[in-house]
């Protein structure tokens, strides 16, 4: 993998860092972080080539909403990691590295980023490349994650994925246009699950009894509701054995779930661009002033087959404290896969339908995930 050249599109943010450092460490790539400031991109590079020991890393300056801007920065480039906080631009970037000969990587959840690449999928698979969308791990491990289930269980009937994401906010920091993109998809959220051979939603007497997961440790029990993610779509008609399977979210805190979600829904409705500016700075303030700890983020599927007439179960729980590197590692893992040839495969694919689903976990764990699996 020496000398794989990999720019990372918003390298400098959050995810972007995290990317970066894991990249260092378990690769052998050369990396380009990219941003509209070049001098912070030019500080980071300074900082990660001093923590490695060497000049694997170059700051230049892109805009990742202007193509012309990313015809140098892509010139040669193997890979191409949209880490920005918004999806906003992912038909310029994907059509950058589409025009650059790149494979491409972006961990954004957004139902218009999915229609815009999807419109790109046939030049996608003539010329070769393999783009991955849905990166990270929420989209990105859940039917994955399934997918490992289904390779333990001999006959899997349920398979149930929910995450608990409890993060210190006033630490952060956060662009209002992140904001204002997670509370755009807010107002696009389906609360399915897969019961009784249909895709279904949680409505009238039933939306208001929340289901309840033990996450175990720290957080305990914890309620969740059912939240649609397109990776889970394909798992009925692959694994035909399931009769129940779905990803489930779990609250951020009282306030913000029950005061302010709600309101910001009818905002965004009302007013798309002017209600998602409003919602994201109400929900901003909510998380920063009511989220307490204990602080960390947890992916917990539990599932059950049968065999030889029996139940068998199986519990995987993927958790660390920093949500961002919870978010980068996945993707990191799925990037050596590609580098590697191993899971290259021409086209465009979701995360979690790419990557082999054993050795991903085991390159968490040697991340610095913690990775626990329960059978019985």
């Amino acid at each position: 993998m020496a000398n794989e050249r990999i720019v990372i599109l918003g390298g400098y943010g959050n995810t972007g860092q995290a990317v970066a450092r894991l990249l260092l460490e378990h690769s052998g790539a050369e990396l380009i972080v990219a941003g509209r400031d070049a001098a912070k991109a030019g500080r980071l590079a300074t900082e990660l080539n001093r923590a490695c020991g060497a000049e694997r890393v170059r700051g230049l300056c892109a805009d990742a909403s202007r193509g012309e801007s990313l015809r140098g920065v892509l010139d040669g480039a193997r890979i191409v990691v949209a880490a920005s906080s918004t999806s906003a631009h992912v038909a310029v970037a994907a059509q950058a590295a589409l025009d650059a000969g790149a494979d491409y990587m972006d961990p954004q959840y957004s139902a218009r980023k999915l229609e815009v690449l999807r419109s790109l999928a046939p030049s996608i698979e003539a010329a070769g490349l393999c783009f991955v969308t849905d990166a990270g791990f929420h989209p990105g491990l859940p039917a994955a994650l399934v997918r490992y289930a289904a390779g333990r269980l001999r006959e899997i009937r349920r398979a149930r994925v929910a995450s608990v994401i409890q993060i210190n906010w006033k630490e952060l920091e956060i662009s209002p246009a992140t904001m204002e993109e997670i509370a755009l998809e807010f107002a696009g959220y389906q609360s399915l699950h897969y019961r009784d051979g249909r895709w279904r939603s949680m409505g009238g007497f039933e939306s208001l009894r929340p289901i309840w997961v033990e996450f175990g440790r720290e957080f305990g029990r914890r309620y969740t509701m059912p939240m649609f993610l397109e990776e889970m779509r394909p798992l009925p008609l692959k694994f035909p054995s399931l009769v129940e399977t779905g990803f489930f979210v779990g609250g951020f805190n009282p306030v913000v779930d029950f005061v302010l979600m709600p309101l910001g829904m009818v905002l965004v409705k009302v007013a798309p661009r002017r209600g998602a500016m409003m919602f994201g700075r109400l929900m901003h303030w909510g998380l920063r002033e009511f989220t307490r700890p204990p602080y960390g983020t947890v992916l917990r599927l539990d599932a059950a087959g049968e065999e030889d007439g029996k139940e068998v179960t199986l519990a995987v729980e993927v958790s660390h404290a920093d949500g961002y590197l919870l978010t980068a590692a996945p993707m990191v893992a799925c990037l050596l896969q590609m580098l590697d040839g191993s899971a290259r495969v021409p086209g465009l694919h979701l995360q979690a339908w790419l990557v082999e689903p054993g050795r991903f976990l085991q390159d968490l764990q040697t991340m610095g995930v913690e990775v626990l699996i329960h059978s019985g």
